[in-house]
Protein backbone atom coordinates (compact mmCIF):
# COMPACT_ATOMS: atom_id res chain seq x y z
CA UNK A 1 0.00 0.00 0.00
CA UNK A 2 1.44 3.37 -0.98
CA UNK A 3 1.65 5.95 1.74
CA UNK A 4 1.49 8.91 -0.60
CA UNK A 5 -0.93 9.28 -3.48
CA UNK A 6 -1.22 12.25 -5.78
CA UNK A 7 -4.47 12.91 -7.60
CA UNK A 8 -3.72 15.42 -10.35
CA UNK A 9 -7.34 16.40 -10.98
CA UNK A 10 -8.07 16.98 -7.30
CA UNK A 11 -4.74 18.55 -6.34
CA UNK A 12 -4.57 16.35 -3.28
CA UNK A 13 -1.79 14.39 -1.61
CA UNK A 14 -2.89 11.62 0.75
CA UNK A 15 -0.39 10.65 3.47
CA UNK A 16 -0.69 7.71 5.87
CA UNK A 17 1.58 7.19 8.85
CA UNK A 18 3.72 4.05 8.83
CA UNK A 19 3.42 0.96 11.08
CA UNK A 20 5.94 2.25 13.60
CA UNK A 21 3.27 4.70 14.77
CA UNK A 22 0.91 1.80 15.51
CA UNK A 23 3.68 -0.15 17.27
CA UNK A 24 4.59 2.89 19.36
CA UNK A 25 0.96 3.35 20.42
CA UNK A 26 0.72 -0.32 21.43
CA UNK A 27 3.89 -0.07 23.54
CA UNK A 28 2.61 3.08 25.26
CA UNK A 29 -0.73 1.40 25.99
CA UNK A 30 1.01 -1.74 27.29
CA UNK A 31 3.03 0.33 29.75
CA UNK A 32 -0.06 2.28 30.82
CA UNK A 33 -2.16 -0.89 31.27
CA UNK A 34 0.58 -2.59 33.29
CA UNK A 35 0.88 0.48 35.54
CA UNK A 36 -2.89 0.59 36.10
CA UNK A 37 -3.04 -3.12 36.94
CA UNK A 38 -0.12 -2.72 39.33
CA UNK A 39 -1.83 0.15 41.17
CA UNK A 40 -5.16 -1.69 41.33
CA UNK A 41 -3.44 -4.73 42.80
CA UNK A 42 -2.79 -2.68 45.97
CA UNK A 43 -6.42 -1.61 46.15
CA UNK A 44 -8.16 -4.93 45.61
CA UNK A 45 -7.39 -8.54 46.56
CA UNK A 46 -8.05 -10.39 43.32
CA UNK A 47 -7.73 -13.77 45.02
CA UNK A 48 -10.45 -12.93 47.55
CA UNK A 49 -12.79 -11.72 44.80
CA UNK A 50 -12.08 -14.90 42.85
CA UNK A 51 -12.97 -17.06 45.84
CA UNK A 52 -16.10 -15.06 46.76
CA UNK A 53 -17.53 -15.51 43.26
CA UNK A 54 -17.03 -19.26 43.48
CA UNK A 55 -15.07 -19.36 40.24
CA UNK A 56 -12.53 -21.81 41.65
CA UNK A 57 -14.93 -24.67 40.79
CA UNK A 58 -14.74 -23.82 37.08
CA UNK A 59 -11.32 -22.35 36.30
CA UNK A 60 -7.97 -21.90 37.94
CA UNK A 61 -7.11 -18.37 39.13
CA UNK A 62 -3.91 -18.05 37.07
CA UNK A 63 -5.72 -19.14 33.90
CA UNK A 64 -8.51 -16.66 34.55
CA UNK A 65 -5.95 -13.87 34.93
CA UNK A 66 -4.42 -14.74 31.57
CA UNK A 67 -7.83 -14.80 29.86
CA UNK A 68 -8.94 -11.44 31.30
CA UNK A 69 -5.68 -9.64 30.58
CA UNK A 70 -5.37 -11.19 27.10
CA UNK A 71 -8.94 -10.20 26.31
CA UNK A 72 -8.25 -6.66 27.47
CA UNK A 73 -5.13 -6.54 25.31
CA UNK A 74 -7.03 -7.84 22.28
CA UNK A 75 -9.66 -5.11 22.66
CA UNK A 76 -7.30 -2.15 22.89
CA UNK A 77 -4.84 -3.47 20.28
CA UNK A 78 -7.74 -3.91 17.87
CA UNK A 79 -8.94 -0.40 18.64
CA UNK A 80 -5.45 1.06 18.15
CA UNK A 81 -5.03 -0.81 14.87
CA UNK A 82 -8.26 0.48 13.37
CA UNK A 83 -7.56 3.99 14.68
CA UNK A 84 -4.15 3.89 12.93
CA UNK A 85 -5.46 2.19 9.78
CA UNK A 86 -8.32 4.63 9.21
CA UNK A 87 -6.29 7.77 9.96
CA UNK A 88 -4.94 9.71 7.02
CA UNK A 89 -3.77 13.23 6.18
CA UNK A 90 -5.04 14.96 3.07
CA UNK A 91 -3.04 17.93 1.80
CA UNK A 92 -5.01 20.04 -0.67
CA UNK A 93 -4.46 23.46 -2.23
CA UNK A 94 -6.08 25.12 0.76
CA UNK A 95 -5.63 23.01 3.90
CA UNK A 96 -4.17 20.02 5.72
CA UNK A 97 -6.95 17.69 6.87
CA UNK A 98 -6.55 14.87 9.39
CA UNK A 99 -9.30 12.29 8.97
CA UNK A 100 -9.73 9.55 11.56
CA UNK A 101 -12.29 7.30 13.22
CA UNK A 102 -13.92 3.98 12.32
CA UNK A 103 -17.58 4.24 13.37
CA UNK A 104 -17.66 7.98 14.02
CA UNK A 105 -15.65 9.75 11.36
CA UNK A 106 -14.21 13.13 12.24
CA UNK A 107 -11.56 15.43 10.90
CA UNK A 108 -9.41 18.39 11.87
CA UNK A 109 -7.98 20.90 9.44
CA UNK A 110 -5.50 23.77 9.36
CA UNK A 111 -5.05 26.35 6.63
CA UNK A 112 -2.19 25.82 4.20
CA UNK A 113 -1.59 29.58 4.16
CA UNK A 114 -0.47 29.43 7.79
CA UNK A 115 2.43 27.04 7.01
CA UNK A 116 5.84 28.69 7.28
CA UNK A 117 8.07 25.67 6.66
CA UNK A 118 7.98 22.03 5.60
CA UNK A 119 10.79 19.92 7.02
CA UNK A 120 11.79 16.25 6.98
CA UNK A 121 13.04 14.49 10.13
CA UNK A 122 14.39 10.97 10.44
CA UNK A 123 14.53 9.35 13.87
CA UNK A 124 16.92 6.45 14.54
CA UNK A 125 14.02 4.03 13.94
CA UNK A 126 13.13 5.82 10.71
CA UNK A 127 16.72 5.46 9.51
CA UNK A 128 16.61 1.72 10.20
CA UNK A 129 13.72 1.44 7.74
CA UNK A 130 14.19 2.33 4.08
CA UNK A 131 12.62 5.60 2.92
CA UNK A 132 10.82 6.44 6.17
CA UNK A 133 10.71 9.92 7.70
CA UNK A 134 8.42 12.32 9.51
CA UNK A 135 6.98 15.38 7.76
CA UNK A 136 6.88 18.47 9.96
CA UNK A 137 4.71 21.46 9.04
CA UNK A 138 5.41 24.57 11.10
CA UNK A 139 2.71 27.25 11.29
CA UNK A 140 3.10 30.96 11.86
CA UNK A 141 1.47 30.81 15.30
CA UNK A 142 4.05 28.27 16.49
CA UNK A 143 1.79 25.25 16.03
CA UNK A 144 3.37 22.09 14.62
CA UNK A 145 1.67 19.43 12.48
CA UNK A 146 3.59 16.15 12.40
CA UNK A 147 2.97 13.18 10.12
CA UNK A 148 5.16 10.44 11.56
CA UNK A 149 6.98 7.51 10.01
CA UNK A 150 5.87 8.11 6.42
CA UNK A 151 7.16 5.41 4.05
CA UNK A 152 8.54 6.56 0.67
CA UNK A 153 8.31 10.15 1.91
CA UNK A 154 10.49 11.45 -0.91
CA UNK A 155 8.11 10.16 -3.57
CA UNK A 156 5.92 13.26 -3.51
CA UNK A 157 7.60 15.66 -1.06
CA UNK A 158 8.37 18.04 -3.92
CA UNK A 159 4.67 18.16 -4.80
CA UNK A 160 3.73 18.84 -1.16
CA UNK A 161 6.24 21.69 -0.91
CA UNK A 162 5.16 23.22 -4.21
CA UNK A 163 1.50 23.16 -3.13
CA UNK A 164 2.32 24.85 0.17
CA UNK A 165 4.58 27.39 -1.52
CA UNK A 166 1.89 28.26 -4.07
CA UNK A 167 -0.64 28.77 -1.27
CA UNK A 168 1.65 30.88 0.93
CA UNK A 169 4.13 32.52 -1.42
CA UNK A 170 6.86 31.66 1.09
CA UNK A 171 10.26 30.09 0.70
CA UNK A 172 9.61 26.90 2.64
CA UNK A 173 12.92 26.44 4.35
CA UNK A 174 14.64 27.22 7.63
CA UNK A 175 17.99 27.29 5.82
CA UNK A 176 19.13 30.95 6.05
CA UNK A 177 21.32 30.56 2.97
CA UNK A 178 18.27 29.64 0.92
CA UNK A 179 16.31 32.56 2.34
CA UNK A 180 19.16 34.91 1.49
CA UNK A 181 19.38 33.57 -2.07
CA UNK A 182 15.64 34.08 -2.53
CA UNK A 183 16.01 37.77 -1.63
CA UNK A 184 13.64 40.13 0.13
CA UNK A 185 9.95 39.76 -0.53
CA UNK A 186 6.54 39.68 1.07
CA UNK A 187 7.69 37.22 3.75
CA UNK A 188 11.46 37.95 3.98
CA UNK A 189 13.29 41.10 5.08
CA UNK A 190 17.02 41.82 5.65
CA UNK A 191 18.54 44.18 8.23
CA UNK A 192 22.28 44.75 8.45
CA UNK A 193 22.21 45.52 12.17
CA UNK A 194 19.71 45.81 14.97
CA UNK A 195 21.13 48.93 16.68
CA UNK A 196 24.67 49.79 15.55
CA UNK A 197 24.95 52.49 12.86
CA UNK A 198 28.11 51.62 10.94
CA UNK A 199 28.22 54.99 9.13
CA UNK A 200 28.05 57.05 12.32
CA UNK A 201 29.84 54.51 14.49
CA UNK A 202 27.26 54.71 17.26
CA UNK A 203 24.11 53.12 18.65
CA UNK A 204 20.99 54.18 16.78
CA UNK A 205 17.50 54.02 18.28
CA UNK A 206 16.17 54.62 14.78
CA UNK A 207 17.65 51.31 13.59
CA UNK A 208 15.97 49.54 16.51
CA UNK A 209 12.72 51.16 15.44
CA UNK A 210 13.18 49.94 11.86
CA UNK A 211 13.55 46.37 13.14
CA UNK A 212 10.42 46.75 15.26
CA UNK A 213 8.48 48.23 12.31
CA UNK A 214 9.23 45.12 10.26
CA UNK A 215 8.17 42.82 13.10
CA UNK A 216 4.89 44.74 13.54
CA UNK A 217 4.24 44.56 9.79
CA UNK A 218 4.74 40.79 9.78
CA UNK A 219 2.46 40.44 12.83
CA UNK A 220 -0.26 42.40 11.04
CA UNK A 221 0.12 40.48 7.77
CA UNK A 222 0.68 36.75 7.35
CA UNK A 223 3.93 36.48 9.25
CA UNK A 224 7.43 36.38 7.85
CA UNK A 225 11.16 36.05 8.54
CA UNK A 226 13.52 38.88 9.45
CA UNK A 227 17.24 38.20 8.97
CA UNK A 228 19.47 40.51 11.01
CA UNK A 229 23.12 40.55 9.99
CA UNK A 230 22.39 40.60 6.25
CA UNK A 231 22.46 43.81 4.19
CA UNK A 232 19.99 44.83 1.47
CA UNK A 233 22.18 43.26 -1.22
CA UNK A 234 22.10 39.87 0.53
CA UNK A 235 25.67 40.05 1.84
CA UNK A 236 26.20 38.48 5.27
CA UNK A 237 27.68 41.14 7.54
CA UNK A 238 27.14 39.35 10.85
CA UNK A 239 26.19 40.55 14.33
CA UNK A 240 29.67 41.47 15.59
CA UNK A 241 29.00 45.22 15.62
CA UNK A 242 25.73 44.74 17.50
CA UNK A 243 27.38 42.41 20.01
CA UNK A 244 29.86 45.18 20.90
CA UNK A 245 27.03 47.49 21.97
CA UNK A 246 25.53 45.04 24.46
CA UNK A 247 26.45 44.41 28.08
CA UNK A 248 26.40 40.68 27.31
CA UNK A 249 28.33 40.53 24.04
CA UNK A 250 27.02 37.31 22.54
CA UNK A 251 23.90 35.61 21.17
CA UNK A 252 22.17 35.54 24.55
CA UNK A 253 22.69 39.27 25.02
CA UNK A 254 21.36 39.97 21.53
CA UNK A 255 18.27 37.81 22.03
CA UNK A 256 17.55 39.32 25.45
CA UNK A 257 17.74 42.85 24.05
CA UNK A 258 15.53 42.03 21.06
CA UNK A 259 12.94 40.32 23.28
CA UNK A 260 12.91 43.31 25.63
CA UNK A 261 12.34 45.68 22.70
CA UNK A 262 9.41 43.60 21.46
CA UNK A 263 7.78 43.40 24.91
CA UNK A 264 8.14 47.12 25.68
CA UNK A 265 7.47 48.64 22.24
CA UNK A 266 4.90 46.19 20.82
CA UNK A 267 3.52 44.41 23.87
CA UNK A 268 3.87 41.27 25.96
CA UNK A 269 0.97 39.42 24.22
CA UNK A 270 2.88 39.54 20.93
CA UNK A 271 6.20 38.21 22.22
CA UNK A 272 5.03 34.61 21.71
CA UNK A 273 4.79 35.22 17.96
CA UNK A 274 8.42 36.41 17.69
CA UNK A 275 10.96 33.59 17.79
CA UNK A 276 14.64 34.52 17.30
CA UNK A 277 17.21 31.87 16.40
CA UNK A 278 20.87 32.10 15.45
CA UNK A 279 22.77 30.60 12.55
CA UNK A 280 26.36 30.81 11.37
CA UNK A 281 26.77 31.65 7.67
CA UNK A 282 30.29 31.98 6.31
CA UNK A 283 31.64 32.06 9.84
CA UNK A 284 29.41 35.00 10.82
CA UNK A 285 26.42 34.99 13.15
CA UNK A 286 23.04 36.08 11.86
CA UNK A 287 19.73 36.23 13.74
CA UNK A 288 16.75 34.57 12.03
CA UNK A 289 13.61 36.08 13.54
CA UNK A 290 10.50 34.05 12.70
CA UNK A 291 7.35 36.14 13.13
CA UNK A 292 3.85 34.63 13.13
CA UNK A 293 0.62 36.35 12.18
CA UNK A 294 -0.93 37.81 15.33
CA UNK A 295 -4.39 37.09 16.73
CA UNK A 296 -5.16 40.83 16.89
CA UNK A 297 -3.74 44.11 15.51
CA UNK A 298 -0.24 45.03 16.68
CA UNK A 299 0.95 48.61 17.10
CA UNK A 300 4.38 50.12 17.57
CA UNK A 301 4.40 52.35 20.64
CA UNK A 302 6.69 55.37 20.61
CA UNK A 303 8.05 57.23 23.62
CA UNK A 304 5.30 59.86 23.36
CA UNK A 305 2.68 57.06 23.67
CA UNK A 306 1.77 57.51 20.02
CA UNK A 307 0.93 54.23 18.28
CA UNK A 308 1.81 53.39 14.68
CA UNK A 309 0.32 50.66 12.49
CA UNK A 310 2.38 48.86 9.81
CA UNK A 311 1.57 46.23 7.19
CA UNK A 312 3.72 44.25 4.82
CA UNK A 313 3.08 45.33 1.20
CA UNK A 314 5.20 43.56 -1.42
CA UNK A 315 8.80 43.59 -0.22
CA UNK A 316 8.43 46.66 1.98
CA UNK A 317 6.94 47.75 5.30
CA UNK A 318 4.24 50.38 4.89
CA UNK A 319 2.69 52.68 7.52
CA UNK A 320 -1.11 52.93 7.47
CA UNK A 321 -3.13 55.96 8.46
CA UNK A 322 -5.86 55.53 11.07
CA UNK A 323 -8.58 55.22 8.42
CA UNK A 324 -6.52 52.76 6.37
CA UNK A 325 -5.73 50.72 9.48
CA UNK A 326 -9.39 50.62 10.49
CA UNK A 327 -10.46 49.32 7.08
CA UNK A 328 -7.60 46.79 6.98
CA UNK A 329 -8.43 45.46 10.46
CA UNK A 330 -12.07 44.89 9.47
CA UNK A 331 -11.06 42.56 6.62
CA UNK A 332 -7.91 40.93 8.04
CA UNK A 333 -9.29 39.88 11.45
CA UNK A 334 -12.89 39.19 10.50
Amino acid sequence: MRALCYHATMRKVVVREGPLVFIRNVIVMEIFAAAVMYVISFLENYGAIYQSLGLSRYIRFDILEIIIFSGFQLVYITFLFFEWYFTRFEITDREIIRRSGLLFRHHKSVSLKAVTSVEIYQSPLDRMMTHHASLIFEHGNGRITKIRNVPDYDEHIYMIKSMVQEATGRVLSKDPSELIRSGEGLFVEFKQTMRYDARKGEISKELEKMVLKTIVAFLNSDGGTLLIGVDDAGRVTGLHDDYKTLSKKNRDGFENHLTTLVKTAIGMPFAKYVRPAFESVGGKDICVVSVGDAHKPAYLRNGDKHEEFFVRVGNSTQPFSMSEAEEYIKTHWR
